[in-house]
């Protein structure tokens, strides 16, 4: 049951059709884990902390440097050299004092994904390398989780919810069924050699956290089975279906889970 002060403090959400008290429930009752605290990071732990989501855990080995911060809204100029877990979590505390926040300064390795999936309801991924994220989306196959994925370069993002093993929604595609090989520097360059607009990043993570808001909720994505692609440059967005691979490393015929 919310109490006075949760009433209170979610009063603008709590009023609406599809929310309700029972919804807020759900938000606070949720785990999520938002694996990188950069540019997409920064506004999806600050919304969900906004929002209400009971327990985040941030995972994210890296330290500010002043080129984070066309993009990065939590830092500021006087947190260059600190760990960003770190200060994510005092800014999602600060917003929200009564939830559970945790973080850790370490990088998601073969060694550790597991225990962390599996701890959490929805893992979004924030990361800005191809192994990490490859990481997370085997893994999240594999142990039954939801996983929102988001990506951002120059003027483009990139947004998807995969839930393939999740009831419900098994058989749709994985992220390896939509993203089958590790691409190379020159397919996907990052950041620090192609650039960014930070208020891209905004909409990308605000899109993440928007999703994951309403999968807490216990409500259908409209992305999964689906990616949608932004064009910021043009203000265009395009929403284009995704399916299963049969050939798929992670999820294919061939493939036992584990």
């Amino acid at each position: 049951m919310l109490s006075d002060a949760d009433l209170e403090r979610y009063a603008r959400q709590v009023i609406m059709p599809h929310m309700g008290e029972d919804g807020q429930e759900r938000l606070l009752a949720a785990k999520v884990l938002v694996v990188g605290a950069g540019g997409l990071g920064a506004p999806v732990i600050l919304y969900l902390a906004a929002a209400g989501i009971g327990h985040i855990t941030i995972i994210d080995d890296d330290k500010v440097s002043r080129t984070d911060l066309n993009r990065q809204i939590i830092y500021r100029d006087a947190d260059i050299g600190i760990a960003k877990a770190q200060l994510a979590a005092q800014a999602a505390k600060a917003i929200n004092p009564d939830i559970q926040v945790s973080h850790l300064v370490t990088r998601i390795n073969k060694g550790n994904v597991k225990n962390f999936v599996a701890a959490h309801d929805v893992i979004v991924d924030c990361s800005d390398n191809a192994d990490t994220r490859y990481l997370l989306g085997d893994c999240a196959h594999h142990q039954g989780r939801t996983l929102v994925f988001g990506g951002a370069v120059r003027m483009e993002g990139q947004l998807a919810v995969f839930q393939s093993s999740v009831a419900g929604h098994v058989g749709t595609a994985c992220y390896r069924c939509v993203f089958p090989s590790m691409p190379d520097a020159k397919q996907a360059p990052g950041c620090s050699e192609a650039g960014i607009l930070g208020a891209v990043t905004g909409i990308v993570g605000s899109l993440q956290a928007l999703e994951t808001i309403k999968l807490c909720m216990g409500q259908d994505s409209g992305l999964t089975g689906s990616l949608l692609l932004i064009e910021a440059g043009q203000t265009e967005f395009m929403k284009i279906a995704t399916a299963p691979r049969k050939d798929c490393s992670c999820c294919g015929d061939d493939q036992a889970d584990g």
